[in-house]
């Protein structure tokens, strides 16, 4: 069961991101209901996994997508 939930949040993560919704990682850590110890998890996970690179942007107040160098 708690495979099916990571898969959910980390399923979520990547839609808001793609949103670029997704806040602050505090408020982030709100939105999946988890601490914000977990947040950076996931995304250290993703970041191993995905073509992109996945930064905090200051001017929209969200994480992104960016190519990787």
């Amino acid at each position: 069961m708690a495979g099916l939930k990571y898969y959910e949040r980390t399923k979520l993560l990547i839609e808001l991101i793609e949103k670029r919704k997704t806040g602050s990682p505090e408020d982030l850590a709100k939105k999946l209901q988890v601490h914000k110890r977990t947040v950076f998890r996931i995304i250290d996970d993703l970041r191993l996994t995905e073509s992109f690179e996945i930064v905090f942007c200051k001017k929209s107040k969200s994480y992104i997508f960016s190519e990787k160098k």
